[in-house]
């Protein structure tokens, strides 16, 4: 499925949108975008992503990846992918656990490598009577490993190890039959300093189309209160798009 969107990079946001419980199978979701310009500017952009879950009470498995690239003026200007996979189990409700690894890379951002390894438990905190509004928490850590990429005037290339906590809270709402609405805040402070901490929000707004293509509206907004050298400490992600269902 093609589209024309204005995309300026992409985060992949691990929270489905749907407000209801998951069918029972394999089930999933795939959007590739493509935008540019040609004449007095000479620019491109795709983005290729998608998630794949299997949903068997009271499992849930998903893998949701992600590889954006972009030029500008014949040089290239983005280039990041990434691949999350995670295993959640229901207990009693409304809790459950869940196990996630994760690996990315950001040319721009000096990251040639990240992974991560963690787990935690999450509580459904709240159901409306009538599905429409639903509030999730969750609270666990993981354990990083990054490789930052050597850059001029940088003294921190190399290896970094460390653990940090991860703490999110979910807001899914719908608004009626066609729209829905969406929020996840993740707070990670890093485990031998607090002040190292990271923080993210995502938040979008979706449109059904047809029974399996929906128009997609996201913004985040990534925090690094301790970025890599030579790196700004946020970025602002928006994007406007369409999702096939399957």
């Amino acid at each position: 499925m093609f589209l024309l969107a204005s995309p300026a990079g992409a985060v992949v946001n691990t929270e489905d949108t749907r407000v209801k419980q998951p069918v029972a199978g394999f089930s999933g979701q795939f959007s590739l975008a493509i935008s540019g310009q040609s004449g007095n500017t000479d620019k491109s952009t795709s983005s290729v992503g998608g998630r794949l879950q299997w949903h068997q009470a009271p499992v849930t498995d998903f893998i949701v990846f992600n590889h954006d690239s972009g030029k500008t003026g014949g040089v290239r200007d983005t280039n990041k992918s990434f691949l999350h996979a995670r295993h959640i189990h229901e207990l009693t409700p409304p809790w459950a656990w869940e196990a996630f690894s994760q690996a990315e890379e950001n040319e721009f951002t000096r990251l040639s490598f990240r992974g991560l390894l963690g787990g935690g438990v999450r509580r459904e905190a709240f159901r409306s009577d009538d599905d429409r509004l639903v509030l999730t928490a969750g609270l666990g850590g993981f354990y990083s490993r990054e490789e930052l990429e050597p850059r001029t005037g940088a003294t921190d290339a190399g290896v970094d190890t460390l653990m940090r906590g991860n703490f999110y809270f979910v807001v899914k709402y719908q608004l009626n039959e066609t729209v829905r609405l969406a929020s996840t805040t993740y707070y990670q402070p890093a485990t031998s300093d607090y002040r190292d901490f990271r923080a993210l929000e995502q938040a979008s707004l979706s449109v059904s189309l047809t029974r399996r293509l929906d128009l997609k509206i996201s913004l985040d907004v990534a925090h690094d209160n301790r970025p890599p050298q030579l790196i700004e400490k946020t970025d602002t992600t928006y994007r406007t798009g369409i999702e096939y269902q399957f």
